[in-house]
């Protein structure tokens, strides 16, 4: 696979303004969530977290939680 390039390109992307919407892909689960947020996402796309979760509706529950709560 390709090295990701992380936080970097979130901040990146966040710090260009653009009214166009975004998403932050690649890795993100429950662990990391805050920092993707923190860094400027406001959208995200999970996918890996939720498809190995034991229980992926209570996963995308707490995920979708949590941003709803940092956007508010």
């Amino acid at each position: 696979g390709r090295h990701a390039p992380g936080l970097d390109l979130v901040r990146y992307a966040a710090g260009l303004a653009r009214p166009r919407p975004w998403f932050a892909i690649g890795g993100i689960d429950a662990g990391n969530l805050d920092q993707v947020l923190d860094a400027g996402a406001r959208r995200v796309v999970v996918v890996r977290a939720l498809t190995e979760a034991d229980d992926p509706a209570a996963a995308a529950a707490d995920l979708a939680k949590r941003i709803r709560e940092r956007s508010a």
